[in-house]
């Protein structure tokens, strides 16, 4: 087992309580140590749901340990009298199984009858899966144990999959995928596992196609849903301006709808009118870095790279099995696509390539903060601020044209060039003393009396020195902006194999840079 200071993804027990929790009518029970249940909390605050979120913790006690009597029974009792449930759905977490901790041989001893509620048992492994795995193994549980066979919808109709509490703005999501349809004609048959009660599973069957709005957290229950209902499911993702309507065309070819409703449905969107302004020239050939869960990474790679002509750096993703399937959408965009659950690594290429923006998690807008690069955050894990109360959707044409805004908002327009014109050298203006310069805070390199950061290359770190000359003159930069400025200078630097930063090539840097 791997131990990390953070971890992208939460253990096993979390994925399978998002999806079953997710679900209306049903109540989780984590067989747990109190320690483990901070998916209740999570809930409770990100989701702001206003009541007591539908999972609760059946703790492991010294007691329970020591060979006492199974209390599961008594908790699953004291839980209908509460809550009435229609559905319990029980599960545990790594520790519990590490204790060798059983749920059959308890729920076994119970009388027929003791619980009205249909009693689940989670079929997730609390060590072998992860997050995502877990959260698809549950939905493809719940949706084999509840679906029913029926015919086809009379009008066109798709299932949503995906979607569900503590999941990345996937309430605006599925409000404008609802949009979408809606401009097109086509039904939706059942949104999962967000909302779902057991009634709208038992209908899954009768969508003509899926549409997964996270191929990584439904890939086992998409597959089940064509093998037994032959239902498709579209690959297209539906991100952008050109990605919505490439994934419009997709499902209305298959589901034998007339191309031509697609064309006043798309005027909703203005990021391809964005991409035709003299502001958003100003990205044109810009490079960034995308980190994040697959299906995100590879549909805002897509948007950048084809609607605002910025260069891709690189696209990685911490979903380590899904790094071909990355691949295969992203790689005609950039030869770096890496999976990686080592938040360490994509520090270390963040700093090494330095791109002029960063698209990635909390952790990445963290680490990006170290190199003077500004990163929007896209994808989990995230912070409640990125749990917003306003509509913020990052899929279908209202999608696009947030993407637009959340580009436009955290790009940096010539900053360097500006607050130096605005601000003048060091020790001149206003502002010039409000904070002094840290040497140890800034990541210089080796001859200037610091230790190298340990995340950059060794060997172009030993590679490069800084003169008297070029430290004065970098002094002269705003401190608010002078690690961005020094990153710039070395890179400049390495480009054209230079070796010693005097004022000569700090001057040159800064002609070549636009600044």
């Amino acid at each position: 087992m791997k131990l990390a200071l953070w971890s992208y993804e939460a253990p096993a027990h979390v994925g399978a309580s998002k999806a079953s929790a997710s679900l209306s009518g049903v109540h989780t029970v984590l067989r747990a140590p109190k320690g483990d249940g901070y998916a209740t909390i999570m809930l409770a605050m990100f989701e702001r749901l206003g009541t007591v979120p539908p999972l609760s913790i059946c703790a492991l006690t010294e007691a329970t340990l020591a060979g006492a009597a199974a209390d599961i029974p008594a908790h699953l009792v004291d839980l209908e009298r509460r809550r009435s449930p229609e559905v319990i759905f029980v599960t545990r977490s790594g520790t519990a199984a590490v204790l060798q901790e059983p749920l059959d041989g308890e729920i076994a001893m119970m009388p027929p009858g003791t619980v009205r509620a249909e009693i689940i048992e989670g079929e997730m492994h609390p060590i072998r899966d992860t997050e995502s795995s877990a959260f698809d193994v549950t939905l493809r549980q719940l949706v084999r144990t509840w679906a029913k066979d029926m015919p086809k919808s009379a009008r066109p109709s798709v299932n949503i999959l995906g979607p569900s509490l503590l999941g990345f703005h996937d309430h605006a999501n599925v409000r404008s995928m609802r949009v979408l349809l809606g401009a097109v004609g086509i039904d939706v048959n059942v949104v999962a596992p967000l909302g779902a009660s057991k009634a709208d599973i038992a209908r899954i069957g009768a969508a003509w196609a899926n549409i997964s709005l996270a191929h990584e957290l439904t890939e086992r229950t998409t597959t089940y849903l064509r093998e037994r209902f032959g239902t498709p499911t579209i690959q297209a993702l539906p991100y952008g301006e050109a990605g919505t309507t490439r994934f419009l065309r997709e499902l209305c070819g298959l589901l034998e709808i007339d191309a031509a409703v697609i064309a006043e449905a798309a005027r909703a969107s203005q990021l391809m009118w964005y991409a035709r302004t003299v502001d958003a020239h100003a990205l044109s050939h810009k490079r960034v870095g995308i980190f994040g869960s697959p299906t995100t990474a590879a549909g805002i790679a897509r948007v950048l790279a084809e609607e605002l002509d910025m260069k891709i750096a690189f696209v990685g993703t911490y979903v380590t099995e899904r790094e071909t399937w990355l691949r295969d959408r992203v790689g005609d965009l950039t030869d770096d696509v890496f999976a990686t659950s080592d938040f360490r690594d994509v520090s270390a290429r963040i700093d090494r390539t330095r791109p002029d923006m960063m698209f990635g998690s909390q952790m990445e807008r963290h680490a990006s903060s170290q190199f003077g690069v500004p990163c929007a955050v896209i994808s989990p894990p995230v912070h409640i601020l990125n749990f917003p109360l306003g509509y913020q959707p990052f899929v279908g044409y209202d999608g696009a044209n947030h993407l637009a805004d959340l580009v436009n908002t955290t790009q940096v327009l010539g900053l360097e060039h500006h607050l130096i014109e605005m601000f003048g050298p060091r020790n001149q203006g206003q502002f010039a003393d409000a904070m002094p310069e840290r040497h140890d805070d800034v990541p210089v390199l080796a001859g200037v009396g610091a230790a190298a950061s340990s995340d950059a290359p060794a060997a172009a770190s030993d590679a490069l020195v800084w003169a008297p000359s070029g430290e004065s003159l970098i002094a002269r930069v705003p401190f608010f902006v002078r690690k961005k400025a020094r990153g710039n200078i070395e890179k400049y630097a390495r480009e054209f194999g230079i070796t010693t930063i005097d004022e000569r090539v700090v001057i040159s840097a800064r002609e070549h840079l636009g600044g």
